[in-house]
């Protein structure tokens, strides 16, 4: 396998076009659907078929609740829902590589190479038709849903990356931003018209059926020893399935309420010294195994 090592610098110097924004009310989410392909794409959310231009996108509200998206005859279920943090993203129905490249801004190269080294990784490409591999400080991101809490970015794909930025305080030395790229504008950067070979990434769409789901546990409210907590679950899970059965404010304010800090204090303060075979702790901890690391994002698959 041949190894190649570009010129970093190079990836400082795009205009690119685009818009990611999102914008929240009580009971929806107004999200962008990408198409980075060179043709336009149907995408169908829920019965409405919608025409993605190529190379652009559109912005779609969500009410908060359950949507089916359905593109090139698959199909997926998914959750609309708040975050506990302010959130945007966007929606890549292809499956396409989006590149989330990190970039160190500094007078020294000696502290540069230092800096961007833990974030370098080999990347496995293809140049000129065949396999070879690349070191690059980059994330290579294909999901149906692509969320910025989780990924983090300066720069979204409209934005262009600053060949300079000021730094403030005592002692600062270097600074590093990171920017989401679609793929074709990232290796537009590599593949300059003064370089014979030419790279690109492997392109690896799941089925919509691959894609890893998140479903509330069944719970055996039976097994729990303790009463209270057995009660109290028995409401939470009414609860959640009230949050995936509604719409709108109505999913909103349920999930709200569910991950609330009233709602934490008051599970975490039950059954204490009631439950020696810490039967209660252990259906909690199933259902926050599922659903506590996707409080900060808007769109999840579900069932």
């Amino acid at each position: 396998m041949k190894k190649l090592k570009p010129t970093l610098t190079l990836i400082c110097s795009l205009t690119l076009v685009g818009c990611f924004d999102s914008t929240f009310s009580n009971s929806s989410v107004d999200r962008w659907i990408d198409n980075p392909t060179a043709n336009e794409i149907k995408v169908t959310i829920d019965d409405k078929e919608l025409t993605i231009p190529a190379k652009s996108g559109i912005k779609y509200a969500f009410e908060y609740g359950k949507h089916t998206l359905k593109y090139n005859g698959d199909s997926l279920t998914f959750m609309a829902k708040p975050s506990i943090s302010n959130n945007t993203g966007f929606i890549n129905p292809t499956q396409s590589n989006y590149i989330l490249l990190t970039t160190f801004y500094t007078n020294s190269d000696k502290v540069y190479e230092e800096m961007i080294k833990p974030y370098l990784k080999i990347i496995q490409v293809s140049v000129n038709g065949e396999p070879a591999e690349m070191e690059l400080p980059v994330k290579i991101i294909n999901d149906v849903f692509i969320e910025k809490n989780g990924n983090s970015w300066d720069y979204s794909v409209d934005e262009e990356l600053p060949d300079s930025v000021t730094v403030r305080g005592e002692n600062q030395y270097q600074a590093h931003k990171r920017k989401m790229y679609r793929e074709s504008d990232f290796l537009d950067t590599i593949n300059s018209e003064d370089i014979d070979e030419k790279v690109s990434l492997p392109y690896t769409p799941k089925k919509f059926s691959e894609i890893k789901k998140y479903v509330l546990p069944t719970i055996d409210l039976d097994k729990i020893e303790c009463q209270e907590g057995r009660e109290f679950l028995e409401s939470q899970l009414q609860d959640w399935n009230k949050f995936f059965t509604t719409k709108g404010s109505e999913s909103g304010d349920t999930y709200n309420q569910l991950t609330s800090h009233e709602t934490f204090k008051k599970k975490h303060s039950l059954c204490s010294g009631q439950d020696p075979n810490h039967t209660y702790q252990w259906a909690t901890r199933e259902i926050e195994d599922v659903m506590d690391g996707l409080r900060q994002i808007n769109f999840y698959v579900t069932e």
